[in-house]
């Protein structure tokens, strides 16, 4: 009964600790446009964007509408080596912040290395996928000497496949945000230079759903917790991910 009673407590207690915080719900989605040039090189062009339709904190925020735009691309290396597959992008990253509610809009420029490692097994898979993101511009900056600056955040995802059939994975993944490095002389910002420290954490789940040998959807849902520069619980988000990926084979 005291143990019952203690899950009972934890749960309450986490709750409302949720609830203290903002809460939003969003939208998200990606397409993923990649063409294969050899069996060892890829390239990849993948658009983005992001929408806010609801936000609940204390003082009735207004949802920040259309909040995100992105744009990725760059080359991936490919080495197989069954059942390992080792790929290595090094993408440019635009990030756009339309700020909807003061009519303003920044953006900044990153470029980020993705060294990714996958185990293949019959029915499952398992990832691990460290992306490096090195921010070298950031408009939010009034002065040009703190727009240009260098600041790293790190991202560690494991994810884990499960083939449910010839044309279904299920999916599970994790992935915890670091602040690592932090521009000498411009202010933390959260649309800039971040905080070294442990700053945003995903969970994901959904499943890959194969349409025919060039297109793929991957519905998943989101369960992203922030945290503010003192490492205390600072909003929750809830997104739908939406990924419309397209690949175009170039060689025979």
């Amino acid at each position: 009964m005291r143990k019952r009673s203690g899950v009972l407590f934890f749960f309450i207690i986490l709750t409302l600790s949720y609830a203290q915080r903002p809460t939003t719900g969003r939208l998200w989605g990606y397409v993923n446009c990649t063409g294969l040039v050899s069996g060892r090189f890829a390239f990849v062009v993948m658009p983005g964007f992001r929408y806010e339709f609801s936000r609940k904190v204390e003082n009735n925020g207004a949802a920040r509408k259309a909040y995100f735009y992105e744009l990725l691309t760059g080359p991936v290396y490919i080495i197989k080596n069954d059942p390992w597959i080792f790929k290595f992008p090094v993408w440019y990253y635009y990030m756009g912040f339309p700020v909807v509610l003061q009519d303003d809009y920044y953006f900044s420029h990153n470029m980020e290395f993705l060294p990714t490692v996958e185990f293949h097994s019959s029915d499952f898979t398992l990832i691990s996928r460290t992306i490096f993101h090195n921010t070298i511009y950031a408009s939010i900056y009034e002065q040009e000497k703190d727009r240009k600056g260098y600041g790293l955040v790190v991202r560690e995802m494991i994810k884990v496949s499960y083939r449910l059939s010839n044309n279904v994975n299920l999916l599970i993944a994790e992935e915890p945000f670091f602040g690592v490095i932090e521009d000498s002389e411009a202010s933390i910002h959260p649309l800039g230079y971040w905080q070294n420290g442990f700053r945003m954490n995903r969970l994901y789940a959904g499943c890959n759903i194969r349409i025919s040998n060039h297109l793929s959807l991957l519905p998943q849902y989101i369960f992203e917790t922030n945290y503010d520069t003192d490492g205390h619980l600072d909003a929750v988000n809830h997104y739908l991910f939406l990924t419309v990926a397209y690949t175009l084979k170039f060689f025979e």
